[in-house]
């Protein structure tokens, strides 16, 4: 696979030429790529059934993940386990299997985002407290939104288009699929650079923030062994990213928490913006990821069932613990 480019639309927070960006090769119409094309075609499909029947296939495909997938399951149930450690085991067997129905669901539901427009999605997007973020942009203020992990992350994403963000993806192991999934994060209605995830990232990260932009930064996932220290996450120690403090020192920007969920009730997906992070950074860098993983516990907890629990959150360990999955 070649090296990911970044996904732009024309109008972006970098003034990047949309020509640095991905793009559609010729190549993908040959047969290596016909798979791939069917693939598409699928999502097509699924775009256009009745949620409620997308929602019933997504069940059946979390029921046959908790049954057959005994690696995936198994790596919620000991995420949940290290997490919530006053769960018995019936509790823990319940919340993993709701959370991979979800994981199901959200299969099948994610497709809507790569065909629908932007005007036709918003209308199934919701932000709450959005002043919180307006507020610091109009004070000329740059923003990190740090959000957890959650399956209706991308539709956290595409809420907040109507903002100049910047973020970043994990790029697919097919050029086509990345190419087609990745330009959905960059429609031409938006304002925004998403760059591949990778060290290089963070320099237009970086100089994109020296002026009132957002950063929307999932932070949660446990990576890389550098660059983090341990701090409590729930009832167990995880590695931490400190890139947060000193992004956010750097560019003098502002740490809002925030977090995307589905609403079975409204029927449908809410941005949730928490209020801005007081103090942060500090002059502690151990102080500050204890700060960043305590918001996201709250975050996490406002719907606990649509969390990633499948990630493997703690492989990552202190020395001498043995590696939980």
């Amino acid at each position: 696979m070649e090296k990911a480019k970044p996904f732009l639309s024309k109008k972006n927070p970098l003034n990047m030429s949309i020509n640095k960006g991905e793009k559609f090769f010729l190549k993908f119409l040959f047969p290596n790529y016909w798979l791939d094309w069917i693939l598409i075609f699928i999502s097509f499909i699924l775009t256009n059934l009745p949620k409620i029947l997308r929602d019933i296939l997504g069940a059946l495909t979390g029921l046959i993940i908790y049954y057959t997938s005994t690696k995936r399951r198994n790596i919620v149930k000991k995420n949940l386990s290290m997490c919530f450690t006053n769960m018995n085991s019936q509790e823990i067997l319940l919340l993993t299997k709701k959370n991979l129905l979800n994981l199901g669901k959200s299969y099948f539901n994610l497709p809507v985002l790569w065909w629908r427009s932007n005007d036709r999605l918003q209308k199934i997007c919701v932000i709450k407290n959005s002043h919180h973020i307006d507020h610091q942009l109009s004070n000329n203020k740059s923003i990190i939104l740090l959000t957890p992990h959650t399956m209706s992350v991308d539709f956290g994403g595409r809420s907040l288009s109507k903002y100049p963000i910047i973020s970043m993806y994990k790029p697919l192991r097919s050029s086509l699929l990345n190419w087609f999934v990745g330009k959905s994060r960059s429609k031409p209605t938006d304002n925004v650079v998403v760059f591949p995830r990778g060290g290089m990232s963070f320099k237009g990260i970086i100089k994109g923030l020296k002026k009132p932009c957002i950063f929307y930064y999932v932070a949660d996932e446990d990576i890389e062994s550098t660059n983090t220290v341990f701090a409590d996450f729930f009832d167990n120690k995880k590695s931490t990213l400190t890139s947060i403090s000193k992004i956010a020192q750097m560019t003098n920007s502002i740490v809002i928490p925030c977090v995307s969920h589905f609403s079975e009730k409204d029927n449908k997906y809410i941005t949730y913006i928490d209020e801005p992070l007081k103090n942060f950074p500090s002059n502690d860098i151990n102080k500050d990821a204890a700060q960043i993983n305590n918001c996201l516990e709250k975050l996490i907890s406002k719907n606990t069932d649509q969390y990633m629990w499948s990630l493997r959150i703690f492989q990552t360990r202190p020395n001498g613990e043995k590696y939980p999955y």
